[in-house]
């Protein structure tokens, strides 16, 4: 007689099963859409496919797409691109304060509050006195 394997069901509304499944994925997966054969995409920051695979089996409900939550607090501090509204205009500044409870949540250091943000990356920044390479 051999032994029934069982594979674990990650339940999209199940915080725990959330974590356990994010904390298995490699940092740079932040989204996961579901296809059609019931296997996923993984999406990394830029949107480009990090990965297509059936190894893990979710339960979906009626979602088609899960994000990897992010904890605005340990932001604070960082240099960020932020945004308002539709119009696509960016402004840098730094993360000092974030309401969760407030549409414009994201305050700065310059005293504004926006609705989005995306930190910001070394490579889109250059700094006085650092050399052109």
């Amino acid at each position: 007689m051999g032994v029934e394997m069982t594979q674990k069901v990650f339940d999209v509304e199940n915080k725990e099963d959330m974590d356990l499944l994010w904390s298995i994925l490699p940092d740079d997966v932040v989204r996961i859409l579901k296809t059609c054969y019931t296997s996923e995409k993984y999406y990394g920051e830029n949107n480009n496919v990090v990965g297509i695979t059936n190894f893990f089996n979710i339960n979906w409900h009626d979602k088609t797409e899960i994000t990897r939550p992010v904890n605005y607090e340990d932001m604070i501090g960082c240099v960020c691109w932020f945004e308002d509204g539709d119009n696509g205009e960016k402004t840098l500044d730094i993360l000092t304060g974030f309401n969760p409870d407030d549409p414009w949540c994201f305050e700065t250091a310059s005293g504004s509050a926006f609705s989005k943000f995306t930190p910001a990356k070394k490579s889109e920044l250059k700094f006085w006195g650092e050399q052109d390479e």
